[in-house]
């Protein structure tokens, strides 16, 4: 996605009043705050109890199997979580379409890391 598509898509989102990004305003701890902002605002509801819950046991199954600093890994899915977050909204993808492009994505990833190495 160009910059320009994404731009028109976070205007589009925050038109209907969903805190978006355009390429030039986003940033790691932007991010993180407005994340951080709307936990806060929304503590009480059953929903982001869940969301923290499954979030922190998330959390520890990654650290265990992921051998890189948490730091980076919250890195990776923040703008993970973005990306796909988009296409399930413009597209009404599932929770299995959402698990598929990422995975689909790691597969593109990987198979151009290998593309680089030397034989």
């Amino acid at each position: 996605m160009s910059n320009e598509q994404a731009d028109a898509v976070a205007r589009y989102f925050t038109q209907r009043g969903v805190r978006a990004f355009t390429a030039e305003q986003y940033t790691r701890q932007g991010v993180l705050d407005a994340l951080r902002e709307l936990r806060r605002r929304r503590s009480q509801s059953t929903e982001v109890k869940f969301l923290g819950q499954a979030a922190q046991s998330f959390a520890r199954d990654l650290a265990d199997v992921i051998d890189l600093p948490p730091a980076d890994i919250a890195t990776v899915l923040l703008a993970a979580g973005g990306a796909v977050g988009v296409l399930a909204q413009l597209h009404g993808l599932s929770g299995t379409d959402i698990a598929g492009v990422l995975q689909y994505t790691a597969d593109d990833l990987d198979r151009a890391a290998k593309a680089g190495e030397p034989s």
